[in-house]
């Protein structure tokens, strides 16, 4: 029945199947103690992760349940199972989707008037340093003969077609990275660091729109200057704010519950967690749409000393989910580890696509998603060693266009996961959208002009 429901999304007035399930938009966290502190296109929402914990655990009132979110992202499902009491793992191959994940789980340990005093000298120094930086640039002096000048530099191999900060405030960036490195809290400096993270393409000449380009070529205005210590005082006190908040919310649960969060490849979720001890994951692995991760956090990877040099970044390209399809178009032919004959006969219509564009047309994408629906495989097959017998996984998927090709990735992703021997229960549609040209008919990906119909749904999966 779930299978049969899910092949009828596309029915006129069809409603959503989850009606006890939120929007999983991450859009709803932007005002939610804790949750607001990094914007992420790829999150999803506290509320959905509370209505899919209150569903679909055996007994929500537990006190050792484990909860697992082998894509962590900025740590939704971490937090908000944390405040229930629950013992959380997260894994997450982006360095700062996992500085954001691990600061956010330990957040309520941090002394609020150590951090408070931290923030306020912060501050007092910050304006000290970078007020000298406003009075040159409006009288139009040589900013680099401001005094003092930062230690830091610029990351040398970070390069950008539009220069990603104009003068006045790369020099305000460089201030600020001189006086988080001098916090003596490493807790309070990870915080600190990711405010730092979290306003950088705001005050650049970057946006997003929804992947990283260049202000100019959406038709805005560069960043001539800015108020960075402004910003980012700003934020250090909502997130001051938030931890008094959270603090006096985990302070109800003796012994407090654990946090881990593991930065590494979900793929090797067996060798990170005990086999048989999670009792519910909650988790959205990367959408088959090539959304790069890696290339749109790069400048905090840069700035904030994740990476120094390309390869550092390529290593995290050849390691995520899925690959993508930048890093496969040109590889011989991908086969499928599995047998499912009707994601080999959308993998054919797919190569088929297009012939005339050579790596642009089908054959690249098809490699794409080939990689994708094998990293889904290994992802059950992990899956079925980690869960507890009777637990249930949540995954949040989309569906794709590929070369105008309508991929039900969340039907093939409940295939894959009886595959491994899971149970699927259900897949429910969450929400309905429509997406124009900037998302799924580029001519790279298909070619054609039509505004396509795109979707999320839940896939429901138990281990008997």
């Amino acid at each position: 029945m779930a299978m049969q429901r899910a092949l009828n999304r596309d029915v006129p007035g069809a409603q959503s199947d989850a009606a006890l399930l939120r929007d999983p938009a991450f859009e709803q966290n932007k005002q939610d103690a804790i949750h607001r502190w990094v914007p992420w296109i790829a999150g999803f929402s506290a509320g959905f992760v509370s209505d899919a914990l209150q569903q679909y655990l055996p007994d929500p009132g537990r006190r050792d349940v484990h909860v697992l979110d082998p894509f962590a992202g900025v740590g939704t499902t971490l937090v908000e199972s944390l405040r229930r009491g629950y013992h959380v793992t997260g894994i997450e191959i982006n360095p700062f989707a996992a500085l954001a994940s691990r600061v956010k789980c330990s957040a309520f340990t941090i002394e609020p008037d150590t951090l408070l005093s931290a923030i306020r000298t912060f501050e007092r120094e910050a304006r000290e340093r970078t007020d000298p930086i406003d009075a040159a640039f409006e009288r139009g002096d040589d900013l680099l003969q401001c005094t003092p000048a930062p230690q830091s530099r610029p990351p040398v191999a970070f390069r950008s077609r539009t220069p990603f900060f104009s003068p006045a405030v790369e020099q305000k960036i460089l201030h600020c990275l001189d006086l988080i490195s001098d916090v003596a809290s490493c807790q309070i400096r990870e915080l600190m660091s990711l405010a730092l993270g979290s306003i950088l393409v705001q005050v650049s000449n970057y946006s997003y729109e929804p992947s990283l380009g260049s202000r100019v070529a959406a038709g805005k205005t560069n960043v001539l200057n800015a108020d960075v210590v402004g910003l980012l005082s700003s934020r250090l006190r909502m997130m001051y704010h938030d931890v008094m908040v959270y603090r006096d919310a985990m302070m109800q649960w003796t012994p407090l519950p654990t946090a881990r969060v593991i930065e590494g490849d979900s793929r090797l979720m067996p060798q990170m967690v005990k086999e048989s001890s999670v009792d519910i994951v909650i988790t959205s692995p990367p959408y088959l749409n090539n959304y790069h991760y890696v290339r749109n956090t790069r400048p905090h990877l840069f700035w904030l000393g994740f990476v120094s040099k390309p390869s550092d970044l390529k290593r995290l390209e050849q390691a995520n989910f899925g690959k993508y399809w930048q890093t496969v178009r040109n590889a011989e032919p991908s086969k499928l580890q599995f047998e499912l004959p009707g994601l080999s006969r959308i993998i054919e219509e797919i190569t088929l696509q297009n012939p005339q564009k050579h790596v642009y047309g089908g054959k690249g994408w098809a490699n794409y998603a080939i990689e994708y629906f094998n990293d889904c495989y290994t992802l059950c097959q992990g899956f079925y060693r980690v869960l507890g017998k009777g637990t249930r996984v949540i995954v949040v998927l989309g569906n794709s266009i590929i070369q105008g090709v309508n991929v039900p990735t969340d039907l093939f992703f409940g295939q894959i996961g009886e595959l491994c021997h899971l149970k699927l229960d259900e897949i429910l549609l969450l929400r309905k959208k429509r997406v124009g040209n900037s998302i799924i008919n580029s001519s790279v990906r298909n070619g054609g002009s039509d505004v396509m119909s795109l979707y999320e749904a839940a896939v429901i999966l138990r281990r008997v």
